[in-house]
């Protein structure tokens, strides 16, 4: 038996060689290319990002055929629109494109919690909360003020269900605001009509409205 018969048969006799190879009598142990770390999940973001929020007390993620929905009992000073929004961020700084949904509670039910969907129709039954949710703005003027009103309060995006208040907006804002809603669409509104209005699909309905009524110039 040759020199290179042997060493092949040394490394092939232990369990732990033998993907080696003999190559010029020189023994090469392959390369192992580490395995790809799993992608995160969005279940998985979302209950990191819950966990390291300030203003949430307590939380849960239940399951849900929409996106992902969570359960949070929150501090006096955060409000369940402020948390989706941060969640989305997360979501997306994770690759993701998850929508977030978050239903304020007193506290969270011990599991089993159900599906989100049933969870809010709960709430709705009862009165208790309603959900957060993002429901992208309609063409046209709501798209227009949504992305205005985005750029006044320095945030990503609006909704077109997203309350101004909630949102951050206060009286400051909304003066700003509104000076540029009337120079664009020429029809003055004021403070109290924003803040009765609340969001971007309630301030189109009412400048839409305002411009029907106007008279029209021959």
């Amino acid at each position: 038996m040759t020199g290179r018969q042997q060493l092949c048969r040394l490394v092939a006799d232990k369990p732990e060689t033998r993907d080696w190879s003999v190559m010029g009598g020189v023994v090469e142990k392959p390369v192992r290319v580490p395995a790809p770390a799993p992608a995160p999940t969005p279940r998985a973001v979302v209950e990191r990002a819950l966990a390291a929020h300030p203003g949430v007390l307590d939380a849960a993620v239940a399951p849900s055929g929409d996106g992902v929905g969570v359960l949070v009992v929150l501090d006096e000073m955060s409000t369940a629109l402020e948390v989706r929004e941060d969640l989305r961020a997360s979501l997306v700084a994770a690759g993701l494109e998850a929508e977030p949904a978050v239903l304020p509670v007193v506290r969270v039910p011990a599991p089993p919690l159900g599906t989100f969907e049933e969870l809010v129709a709960g709430a709705a039954a009862s009165g208790t909360a309603e959900v957060s949710r993002y429901e992208a703005p309609g063409a046209g003027a709501e798209a227009e003020l949504a992305g205005r009103l985005a750029g006044f309060l320095g945030l990503p995006r609006v909704g077109a269900l997203d309350d101004f208040v909630e949102l951050g907006g206060d009286s400051l804002v909304a003066v700003a605001f509104l000076h540029a809603v009337q120079e664009a669409y020429a029809v003055p509104l004021g403070v109290v009509e924003l803040f009765t209005a609340g969001t971007v699909r309630g301030i189109a309905r009412l400048l839409a409205a305002r411009t029907a009524a106007a008279p029209q110039v021959a």
